[in-house]
């Protein structure tokens, strides 16, 4: 009996032991959420990168891990970004991710011209359309009193529409609050909707053929 409650005490600090890591490599360091982000880049399909990147939107630690899962996007695996892309117009993202995202090109602005080209690539309607459509419904929306506060998933949208139309600083740190201002700066500026075309290709530096089904983002791969 004696050996036998030796040996379960011992199995279970061994497995407390292995639970520990696995805390610590997942949640605890650094190193693990850049693996969770490898994963994410080299998953075989959407589905499973949607679980991937869930982990990362989920625990006490969310916060760091969604400023760790979007520093990642741009940096050189176009698959990734366009995974993580794809998650942000798709409604299992949470808001969290999507400001994180967006607050993301105050850091790094030079990303914005990136996220653009993602964006007139996937929208449903004609780019140039897509613009005259959002131009329309918030100069609507900001005669409101007081003005109707943006989801970030708009936010991002009217991200993209600013700079299309060469007005990027607009852009940064854009926030659901102070959209009216940044609007009406963009409207006075007699903003003309330009001939905004689709691109064959979701990134500049994307290889290989284009997903399939532009607009449709439940078809791709």
């Amino acid at each position: 009996m004696r050996r036998f409650l030796v040996a379960i005490t011992i199995a279970l600090m061994i497995f407390g032991g292995l639970a520990g890591v696995v805390w610590f490599y997942y949640e605890g360091d650094p190193l693990g959420r850049q693996v969770a982000g490898y994963r994410v880049g080299s998953a075989g399909n959407y589905a499973q990168a949607c679980r991937e990147i869930a982990w990362f939107e989920q625990g006490a630690d969310r916060e760091s891990k969604l400023r760790e899962l979007v520093g990642g996007w741009g940096t050189g695996n176009p698959q990734f970004d366009l995974y993580l892309a794809r998650y942000l117009g798709d409604s299992k993202c949470g808001e969290a991710l999507r400001q994180a995202f967006s607050l993301e090109f105050a850091w790094r602005p030079e990303l914005l011209p990136r996220w653009a080209h993602y964006w007139r690539w996937r929208t449903k309607l004609p780019p140039s359309e897509e613009i005259a459509s959002i131009a329309e419904y918030l100069s609507t929306l900001v005669l409101v009193d007081p003005p109707k506060k943006l989801t970030w998933r708009e936010v991002l949208d009217l991200q993209a529409v600013f700079e299309l139309t060469g007005h990027g600083d607009l852009a940064r740190r854009l926030s659901p609050d102070n959209w009216p201002t940044r609007y009406q700066r963009w409207a006075e500026a007699d903003v003309k909707t330009p001939a905004v075309t689709r691109p064959e290709l979701p990134f500049p530096d994307w290889k290989g053929p284009a997903p399939r089904d532009v607009g449709q983002v439940s078809n791709l791969p």
